[in-house]
């Protein structure tokens, strides 16, 4: 599944690459934009920039959106992505949410821990550190499972906490990819969203498949999956950098 997975990612990215580009361009310049606020004035700035945070968090529900359809092989435009954003201002308000209360324990229950200097402390400073490694393994997916699951934004966070449970590995991995692609890609977030939505659509596979089989029952990933890799096929390198020859 992670060969598929992989392929898939790099062919639909290279087929939506002015798309997903665009994406990255607009969310980048918010930020720098986020940033230029906060030497404004020390109370204005401030609220322009926290205003401006959540506006981030929009903008990334409303391209997740749009990347939706990238991974479900159809080929949406710019202007999908401004029809979107209303939609996105609840999802992005929980995603806001979830990710303040993680830097607020990294940025400040952690240290504090840390400063007790004492094995109850450092004990609590490390269980710390796995609810944020837990909290933001899970809610990488939120977006995705919002838009392609269509849940009430809090289900859709308890449905990311049940898909870390019950594929621990794979949540740590793509969290291990979107690490590389959020520190090494640039711009972002393009690659990271359209890579979750990617791992997520063939993971649903699996669910669907046991809503009639026994879950102790190995899961035939190269049956589930055959229809997806007829679809994504495969290209030859010319074919790939020359799509139109």
């Amino acid at each position: 599944m992670i060969g598929l997975l992989l392929k898939k990612f790099l062919y639909d990215w290279w087929d939506n690459f002015f798309l997903v580009i665009a994406l990255n361009f607009g969310f980048l310049l918010f930020l720098a934009f986020a940033f230029l606020l906060i030497s404004i004035s020390e109370i204005a700035g401030v609220i322009l920039f926290f205003m401006t945070i959540y506006w981030l968090f929009v903008y990334l529900c409303s391209a997740a959106s749009v990347l939706k359809e990238v991974s479900d092989y159809r080929h949406p435009v710019i202007v999908d992505f401004f029809k979107n954003i209303k939609g996105a201002f609840l999802p992005a308000a929980v995603l806001f949410a979830a990710s303040a209360f993680v830097f607020m324990i990294i940025r400040f229950t952690i240290p504090i821990y840390l400063q007790m200097e004492s094995i109850a402390g450092l004990g609590a400073a490390i269980f710390s550190c796995w609810i944020c490694l837990f909290i933001i393994a899970s809610i990488q997916f939120y977006p995705s499972v919002y838009y392609r699951l269509g849940m009430h934004p809090l289900k859709s966070l308890k449905k990311c906490a049940a898909i870390f449970f019950d594929n621990t590995f794979f949540s740590l991995f793509n969290l291990f990819i979107n690490t590389i692609f959020t520190l090494l890609v640039l711009p972002f977030p393009g690659c990271p969203l359209l890579f979750l939505d990617e791992a997520l659509r063939l993971r649903l596979f699996k669910y669907d498949w046991l809503e009639t089989h026994a879950r102790k029952t190995k899961i035939p990933w190269n049956e589930l999956l055959a229809e997806e890799k007829e679809n994504t096929g495969s290209r030859s390198l010319k074919s790939f950098i020359f799509p139109w020859k």
